[in-house]
């Protein structure tokens, strides 16, 4: 596909600033599947003028190439501007190969009435944001955070739409704004000013578009306010070690690590740490949505980054990191497994499948009410 003008200028400004040193590519999961350096890369798609769809569709999006380099070369941002070009260049769709009609799927029902609510149970300016991922996985573990919160912030109401993050990192930009003009709508209607989230994704999406809002993640609440008192040094009863995952789209947001590590602390745990953890963890292999439109090299990055914990079993703080953890062969708990199921050292190592998500999303949909 051609390349555009503005993103031959975003390709100039950043092979300027790459120096080729290739540190970003050690803990990149496909720069390796098509270049020997990311400045080759550059200049090659500079000279060309164009470009394979596959490229954009193979990065991850976890900004980890930014965050290692000394000179804050961006790959994220370009990569994800040439995703919208495929968009722009095939009239607001994608080419089939890429296997995304189920993405777009997921968005038409994750705003639908039948699967999603609007603002409910809120008797002043704070919102409980689950995220999809969470009430896909268990409605009931989302009910009991949220009647937790209960106790400590008086009159939070809760919200079960998805932030529509997919569709902007398929690169569908006026579908994403379509999607998250709804929830622009009811912030609005509702005089929200303070939205506290279960999911990563949510965190940053909510943050970035809606400026006006306070967003906080569910940990640093839970770290701040207390976690159940029946909760506390749990792992007493408890006779293996975990190690910490942290998920990508929070690397930047150091107050989310430590609240995290904090709520494990009170837990009792004591955990293993990652080589690549907090600011330089890896994505799980789901990021970008390439689990979708490059499979195979979605599974051998999750491989590989469930092989980097030492031990059986993985705590993390993002379904959807939860899953992938799985797949490469670990035993892994979200977070509010261990503060709000009651069975986690019994709960089945299975992911769900899709038809189970789809029902657990309609079963939670009126928490609330």
């Amino acid at each position: 596909m051609k390349i555009s003008d503005k993103i031959i200028k975003i390709i100039n400004e950043e092979e300027e600033k790459c120096i080729g040193c290739k540190l970003c590519m050690n803990g990149c999961p496909m720069l390796d599947k098509f270049c020997d350096s990311p400045k080759e890369l550059l200049k090659e798609l500079k000279c060309n003028g164009e470009f394979d769809y596959i490229l954009p569709y193979s990065c991850m999006l976890c900004g980890y190439c930014t965050k290692v380099c000394s000179k804050g070369v961006d790959l994220k941002n370009l990569f994800l501007e040439l995703r919208r070009d495929v968009v722009n260049q095939n009239n607001g769709k994608l080419p089939k190969e890429l296997n995304t009609k189920g993405v777009d799927l997921h968005q038409k029902l994750s705003f639908s009435n039948l699967f999603a609510s609007d603002i409910q149970n809120l008797q002043s300016d704070t919102i409980f944001f689950p995220g999809c991922a969470l009430m896909s996985y268990s409605p009931k573990i989302v009910e009991n955070a949220y009647n937790h919160l209960r106790t400590k912030i008086d009159g939070i109401g809760i919200y079960t739409k998805c932030c529509g993050k997919p569709m902007a990192f398929m690169g569908k930009e006026e579908k994403f704004k379509e999607y998250y003009s709804i929830l622009e709508r009811e912030f609005k209607d509702k005089n929200v000013k303070r939205v506290i989230t279960g999911c990563q994704n949510c965190f940053m999406t909510i943050g970035n578009n809606s400026k006006d809002i306070e967003v906080v993640s569910l940990w640093e609440v839970l770290a701040n306010l207390g976690i159940p008192e029946e909760k506390v040094g749990i792992a007493k009863a408890i006779d293996y070690e975990f190690t910490i995952h942290d998920p990508c789209p929070t690397r930047d947001i150091d107050k989310i690590h430590n609240s995290v590590r904090n709520i494990v602390d009170k837990l009792g745990f004591k955990i293993e740490e990652m080589e690549y953890n907090k600011g330089k963890t890896l994505c799980c292999g789901s990021g970008g949505m390439v689990s979708v439109t490059q499979n195979q090299l979605a599974k051998a990055h999750t491989m590989r980054r469930a092989q980097e914990a030492k031990t059986e079993y993985i705590i993390t703080y993002c379904q959807e990191c939860v899953e992938s953890m799985r797949r490469g062969g670990k035993k892994s708990c979200h977070i509010l497994d261990l503060l709000f199921n009651e069975d986690f050292q019994d709960m089945e190592q299975k992911n769900q499948g899709l038809m189970t998500k789809w029902t657990n999303r309609y079963k939670g949909k009126n928490i609330g009410k």
